[in-house]
């Protein structure tokens, strides 16, 4: 089941839920917030997102759980109001002794694909275990992803 490609909908339900909606904390890396935009511009091109989802880009490393666990994306639904992402985007120097910053990025943003992985679980309504759930949404992190970069790089 490929989650990502099962949805289908009209040109006037599609402008009407208006996909993804990013909102940005101060402090995010420029360069960062641009690949955001980008990434999220691809993904409604591709992709069909039957309701609003809020993402909101933190300036933060993690984001806690209601149990307090910190993680490093958050996807939140509501009976009465559009779902939430939330993703701690903090890049700082001491990051660059292990990485480059092309490979944050990539690290971000894969964080981003594996909660809208979520989105779409949510959507379909699929009871599954919550190992499942999140062994199918780190399955897509990269491959949305390197569809992606592979559209990017060949101008599409």
């Amino acid at each position: 089941m490929n989650l990502w490609n099962e949805f289908k909908i009209s040109k006037q339900e599609k402008i009407e839920s208006n996909g993804i909606v990013l909102h940005f904390e101060k402090g995010i890396d420029a360069e960062l917030k641009n690949k955001y935009i980008d990434f999220a511009r691809w993904l409604r091109k591709n992709y069909v997102f039957p309701k609003r989802i809020h993402v909101y880009v933190l300036d933060a490393y993690m984001v806690a759980l209601k149990n307090g666990n910190l993680v490093y994306g958050k996807f939140s639904w509501f009976k009465k109001r559009n779902p939430i992402i939330k993703i701690p985007s903090r890049i700082e120097e001491e990051m660059f002794k292990e990485f480059t910053l092309d490979e944050l990025h990539l690290s971000i943003l894969s964080s981003f694909v594996h909660e809208l992985t979520h989105y779409f679980q949510w959507i379909k309504d699929l009871k599954q275990s919550n190992a499942t759930s999140e062994r199918q949404a780190n399955y897509f992190r990269y491959r949305i992803l390197d569809k992606y970069r592979n559209d990017t790089e060949k101008g599409r």
